[in-house]
């Protein structure tokens, strides 16, 4: 941050602010110290306040994923790499990080700029990164306050991931048509479908920040954006399927 504790956390910000902590019952961390980490972490770049989440969304996907992984290995340790992988996949995506920030309250406490608030396609994805911004602000608030930090936020996590997680399991395929697409490509071609991925926004959250296609038997079946390479593979690999059911191929 380039200051502290930053102007924008007037009296009023601050008992907001205060009352988000409440919520994830974590009122101790309520004091000078975690106000600004938390401030930081709801400020997007677009907002123009001289500070910004992006570190702070960086340390938070840390955060998530190690938490998501220590979910996965003590309630589910029956599944395989590749299914804990898959699941853990969704429960850090934009999609599942943005209904856990509306679950706690967090689209109204989001500092962003005009055009950023009036662009619909970007709502979803700031969300999720404020989201994992605050994870980052409170792991580091509770570390320095003395705590473990991943101790105090897993319960809470806990109870949001584990219907998520038995849902995922329940209907595997439900969010992923990366899985259905390269099924039906070893069955029918007797390969893997290829995928290629570019930047073509050099906005760090732009919604629309990676352009994927992907290919079968060096046929385009489908073409995706996203805010993450994970995440535009994905909208192509949902496009190649959905071709694929409206318009299957004529058998050989």
């Amino acid at each position: 941050m380039s200051c502290f504790p930053p102007p924008s956390l007037t009296p009023q910000r601050q008992a907001l602010l205060q009352a988000l902590l409440q919520r994830l019952g974590l009122d101790s961390l309520s004091n000078t110290l975690a106000l600004p980490l938390v401030e930081e972490a709801l400020t997007h770049p677009s907002a123009g306040l001289g500070f910004h989440n992006e570190r702070l969304e960086f340390h938070g996907d840390a955060v998530l994923r190690l938490l998501a992984a220590s979910l996965l290995r003590h309630h589910w340790p029956q599944l395989t790499v590749g299914e804990l992988s898959r699941v853990r996949n969704q429960l850090v995506s934009n999609r599942e990080l943005a209904r856990l920030g509306q679950a706690i309250g967090l689209q109204p406490l989001i500092h962003m700029g005009v055009q950023a608030r009036h662009d619909p396609t970007a709502a979803t994805p700031i969300l999720a990164r404020s989201c994992e911004a605050l994870l980052g602000a409170l792991h580091e608030a509770l570390r320095l306050s003395g705590g473990d930090g991943l101790q105090e936020l897993y319960p809470w996590l806990e109870s949001h991931w584990l219907p998520l997680v038995q849902e995922l399991l329940r209907h595997p395929q439900r969010h992923d048509r990366k899985t259905p697409l390269q099924q039906w490509s070893q069955t029918a071609h007797g390969c893997l479908p290829t995928y290629t991925t570019e930047e073509v926004e050099s906005v760090h959250g732009h919604p629309h920040r990676f352009a994927a296609q992907v290919h079968v038997a060096g046929k385009l079946l489908g073409h995706g954006r996203g805010p993450s390479r994970r995440q535009a593979e994905q909208a192509a690999a949902a496009q190649a399927w959905a071709t694929l059911q409206h318009h299957p191929p004529a058998p050989k």
